[in-house]
This record gives C-alpha cells, structure tokens and sequence, in this order.
C-alpha cells in the first residue's frame, strides 16, 4: 500500500501495539496511514512575504528550519538557508563539508519528505535510478532532493555503472540504463564531514588554498573524478558554521515542517524565478559556470524574495553574490586537483 517504505521514510501516523511474548516483549506496527498535507494556498504565502523586512523573513525561514537564528551571524544563516536550495530549486548539485555535529543533514530528515537522505551503508545502480529486475525507476525519479549523507562511509556497488549514470545526469538530468532511459528534474547533494584545526579552518588547506575534496571518498578521486565534481554547482562552506549546542535550536514561533514542506515543493515548480534571473544578469565565459551560478541564485530567490519583489542592489548581495562565492569554492577545489581547471579559476575570480 505504500511502495516508498521500500526506497526510504515516509511520514505517516501508525498505530503501535505491545505484544507479549515468552522471550520478551515486542512492538508492532499494525497499522500506517501517510500523512499528506494539502498544500496551501501558495498565493497567499508569496503575498505575506511584503508584511516582512528581509531580516524578519529570513529569521522566520531560520527558525522554522529549527535553529535560533540569534545565534548564527548574517553570513551562517545565508549558509543555513542555502541548504533550502535544494528543495526549492530543479536539477541543483550541491556538496556541503562541514563538521561533525553542525546540522548538515538535519534540515533533510527533518524538515520535507521530498527529500531522499542516505547515511552509509552501500548504494546500487538499481537504488538510485533503475532496477532491471523490478522494472522500476529508483529514487532519483521519486523526490525533489536525494541527498547521500556522510558520504566517507557510502560505498558504491557496481561503482563503475553507478558513476556512469550519475555523471550523466548531474549533467542533462538524463539517464541511461541498459535499454531503459529516463530523466528526472531531482536536485543532488552530498554531505560531507571535514576536520578543523585549531584556528577554525580546514585542516586540508595548505597555503592559501587547500583541497578540501581531499575528505571525499575514493570514488570521488580517480582518474575522472573533476569532470564529475565540476557537475556539481556550489560547495556549501559549513565549517563556518558553529557546532550545534542547546542555544542554537530554535525558539519561538515559526512555519509547521509539513506546511513549509509543501511550499517549497509548489514554488520548486514555478518559473518565473529563473526567468529573473536569466533578465537580471549578464553572462559570460564556461557555460557550466554560467548555470551554476543562475541556479543558485534562482533557488536563493524562491527562498528570500518569492513574490520578487526586490531591488537590483539586493538581488546583487543577497542572491548573486552567494551563487558566485559557492561556484568559486568549486572551481578553487577542481583548479588545485587538476592544472587544466586553472585557466577557469582566474576566469570567474575576474568575474566575482
């Protein structure tokens, strides 16, 4: 009756029973309705955005993801709300490295069940985009953000297959299979622990810039290892965030998990975001640079000003200006790994 059980959690509301038994007592879940909340009006939510400065607005988003937005500064809680960007924002490739104990995953289980997050353990061809004996498309068609968490200890099976795929569609979006093609609009992350010395930075950097990939898996370090890392548009810095303690959760009032979950779905289907962007900007050089860029920053705007209602210096520093930081990570990243990408470095340094 509920065939997503079989790829991930489902919310829902069950009915436990206590079962006494010789051995001991048992627990059973006897019975499982999954919850769906009618979406609201999303008119009406893009309309009370103009009730808000940007501050109030992005203290409400803050604090409906659960944390306190008193104590995270105005640059953290740009990288607390970039994480939305997956949720809100079609065919977007983020990688987030953070410390251990900072929240990475905790917007994705907890806040909307449209994202699909694994924590370890192995991950199929199969799983992830089709399953020859079953006949049936993985998750990647069945959410609007998979998500693979703490990504060190995730193994692929058929690692080969698995990283075939999955360059194809961080590319188009598209996938292949044996004689099965398919494409879906999902939005694709990793997240990543990263250690810190003791002056608070990464402890891979070395010199001015360090290589911070360097924590990734090994998957992720073979002889095509940037052509796939440079499909993925923004690297997240999460360790300038602090480490959550008590004071960090959030206090107050702020949006239901499963009414904000429904929003950021229905405004992930609008286009009149990207269409901003795309009028609001001039661009020039490496077309993947190009559209990581206008992708982020369409995802900041569904987020911080979705009835668009915002002057030219406040789409510059709240919505741009992120974007090209995020895709600079990206390219600093790939630039140390590989000579080649070292032209494209000084290309979007001038750019930024």
């Amino acid at each position: 009756k509920n065939p997503l059980l079989l790829y991930g959690p489902v919310w829902g509301a069950g009915r436990l029973e206590y079962r006494l038994r010789e051995a001991g007592g048992e627990v059973w879940m006897t019975e499982f309705q999954p919850m769906q909340t009618a979406i609201g009006d999303l008119d009406y939510f893009v309309a009370q955005r103009a009730r808000f400065s940007l501050d109030e607005w992005r203290a409400l988003i803050v604090t409906s993801m659960g944390y306190n937005p008193a104590r995270y500064s105005f640059e953290q809680q740009s990288w607390l709300i970039a994480r939305l960007c997956l949720l809100t924002q079609p065919r977007l490739n983020l990688i987030e490295l953070a410390p251990k104990g900072t929240g990475k995953s905790f917007v994705f289980s907890q806040l909307s069940k449209y994202a699909w997050l694994i924590s370890g353990g192995v991950v199929t061809r199969a799983k992830l985009f089709y399953d020859m004996a079953a006949r049936t498309p993985g998750v990647i068609t069945k959410y609007d953000a998979v998500i693979l968490d703490e990504v060190q200890t995730i193994q692929l099976r058929e690692e080969g297959e698995v990283l075939g795929a999955l360059k194809g569609f961080l590319e188009s979006g598209e996938f292949r299979v044996m004689g099965f093609s398919g494409n879906s609009e999902a939005s694709f992350g990793l997240l990543a622990n990263i250690p810190i010395a003791s002056d608070g930075r990464p402890a891979q950097e070395k010199g001015r810039y360090g290589c911070y990939f360097d924590t990734l898996p090994g998957w992720l370090h073979g002889p095509d290892a940037t052509a796939l890392l440079d499909r993925f548009h923004a690297l997240i810095p999460g360790w300038e965030l602090p480490r959550i303690q008590k004071k960090h959760l959030a206090e107050g009032l702020g949006l239901r998990a499963d009414y904000l979950s429904e929003i950021l779905h229905a405004l992930r289907a609008r286009t009149e975001y990207m269409d901003y962007v795309k009028s609001h900007t001039e661009a020039e050089g490496d077309l993947r640079d190009i559209v990581a860029v206008q992708r982020i920053a369409a995802g900041l705007l569904r987020v911080l000003f979705p009835d668009l209602r915002l002057s030219a210096d406040e789409f510059e520093r709240f919505c741009l200006e992120p974007a090209k930081r995020m895709r600079l990570l990206i390219r600093q990243q790939l630039a140390i790994m590989d000579s080649e990408y070292k032209p494209y470095l000084a290309e979007i340094r001038a750019v930024h």
